[in-house]
């Protein structure tokens, strides 16, 4: 049986339990502008599940999910609301210009954890929607293509801060030079890597660098036939064109997948439906022959 992280390194978060859901909930959306770690006022929008009259306020894990080039906080707006009516908030905020060169890749990457920071001090805040509906030792991050970079870059400077994230999913990520030199300061968390068939959209699996940079074994996720695409729910019309096409057996795939690992990472409630694990759905996926998998060891220097 696969786990999150090897055994020695688990993880243990002092969160209450959230018992579980019979079905998904209700979520309410809030769309505004969020003034970033710099000058960046950036738009996002925030899923959360609805609170009926005076039902308790429940601590629930909270993902922050990062869209890739040329694209905005719309294009996971499905995927958002999957997460939330599953008892995770979902924040999706919009990146500033990556056309800056690395100055712009560092500028994004510290918003992300500036995003962090905000969720958790709104989270403490009286008054305000997010009081008590949000656990700050329970926030993940994900990103797809350059948003996964971003992401992965943001994991790594949060863990030296107030809030350090506590889980990291890539979503067909395509890392930079800088973003595989990061690799070997990431310490080690619950991660997992999704990752579409080679093409030129993803660098022809440029993520593979990044995997072999990491300090601690990743298990490395190829979803069969998926294209770069896949991972935005919604896409867009040019996609089903250009960038391999739309899936959406595969699209789906990188939806459930994701929030199966937030969902075990992050120690969130459980659907009724949706018992099977993240590790039991990888297995049962790789015997259907829609996933296949490989599990990366870090490199030894010489001694």
């Amino acid at each position: 049986m696969r786990s999150l992280l090897p055994v020695a390194a688990l993880i243990t978060f002092s969160a209450c339990s959230n018992g579980g859901l019979r079905e998904p909930c209700a979520i309410e959306v809030e769309e505004g502008e969020v003034t970033a770690s710099g000058e960046d006022r950036l738009g996002y929008a925030l899923y959360f599940p609805k609170i009926a009259g005076n039902a308790p306020r429940r601590p629930y894990p909270a993902v922050i999910l990062t869209h890739g080039f040329m694209r905005n906080y719309s294009f996971h707006a499905n995927n958002a609301r999957y997460m939330a009516q599953r008892g995770i908030v979902v924040m999706t905020p919009n990146m500033s210009s990556l056309f800056g060169g690395g100055k712009s890749r560092s500028r994004n990457a510290d918003n992300t954890v500036g995003h962090v920071q905000w969720l958790a001090k709104r989270a403490e805040t009286s008054g305000d929607p997010l009081c008590g509906l949000i656990d700050p030792r329970r926030i993940g991050l994900a990103g797809h293509s350059a948003g996964g970079a971003v992401s992965f870059e943001a994991a790594v400077r949060s863990q030296s801060s107030p809030t350090p994230v506590a889980a990291l999913c890539l979503l067909d990520a395509v890392p930079w030079h800088g973003t595989v030199k990061s690799a070997a300061s990431l310490k080690q968390l619950p991660f997992c890597s999704l990752r579409s068939e080679p093409s030129k959209f993803n660098a022809d699996a440029e993520i593979m660098k990044l995997l072999r940079a990491m300090p601690f074994p990743v298990e490395d996720i190829l979803l069969a036939g998926a294209s770069h695409v896949d991972p935005e729910n919604p896409s867009s019309a040019a996609a089903h064109v250009f960038a391999g096409g739309v899936h959406p057996e595969q699209q789906a795939l990188y939806q459930k997948l994701m929030y199966l690992f937030f969902r075990d990472s992050l120690q969130s409630q459980f659907v009724e439906t949706e018992k099977e694990t993240y590790c039991e759905t990888i297995e049962r996926l790789k015997a259907e022959g829609k996933v296949r998998t490989a599990t990366i060891s870090p490199r030894r220097n010489p001694g």
